[in-house]
This record gives C-alpha cells, structure tokens and sequence, in this order.
C-alpha cells in the first residue's frame, strides 16, 4: 500500500528466489530477524550490502527497500527519485486536491530516507 512504511531489525536470514528488472531485485521473500518479507524490491547497490548472517535495519515502505544499516553504514537509495515524483505530480496537477496529497506522500518517503 502507497501509505505503508516499517523499519525492520534483526540478522538477516535469508534473501529467496527471485528476478532481476533492471537494477532492481523482486525478491519472493526476506527473512529478517522475527519478520518474513514476501513481495518486496531492492535495489542492486542495497543487495550488495546485505549479507546473510548479518545483524541490520531495513527501511521498507510499499514493498521497496530504501535504506539498509550494516556494520555501522547507512546505505540508502531513491531519496531524490521520491522529490521528483511529488513534484512531477504537484506541480501540473497541484489544483486538484487528491494529486496534491499523493504528492505530500512522495515527500513524506523522501524526508524518512533522508533521516534514515
């Protein structure tokens, strides 16, 4: 769901089976700790951070993962990609009020990657 955001900690289980898209993962499922994960996607340069065995964080929000810290780094990706889509909806269609707050939800994910 669009407004669906977790932060997930423990040692990395297991990454499942999966396919590539490009330079995103869809993974059928991670292991993380207690929490099971089906679904999600990952970009490529976020994978190459998560080793199984490994005790991290996930920032998850609507089946994506968007930051990873490991070993005291924080890895993050798709911040910027975030402002963009709130303004390439706010900006043509920031009259009607629905575009207008989908908008504030891609700059809500943008300030929680950043913080991260």
């Amino acid at each position: 769901m669009i407004w669906s955001q977790a932060v997930v900690k423990g040692v990395l289980k297991q990454v499942g089976a999966g396919h590539w898209s490009g330079d995103t993962f869809c993974a059928s499922v991670i292991e993380i700790g207690a929490h099971s994960i089906e679904n999600v996607r990952v970009a490529k340069c976020l994978l190459q951070q998560m080793e199984t065995g490994e005790e991290m964080v996930l920032l998850i929000c609507s089946a994506h993962i968007y930051a990873v810290k490991v070993k005291g780094n924080t890895y993050k990706e798709g911040a910027i990609r975030q402002l963009g889509w709130a303004l390439l909806i706010a900006a043509p269609l920031g009259w009607l009020v629905i575009p207008l707050i989908v908008s504030f939800v891609f700059v809500r994910r943008f300030y929680t990657i950043h913080s991260f």
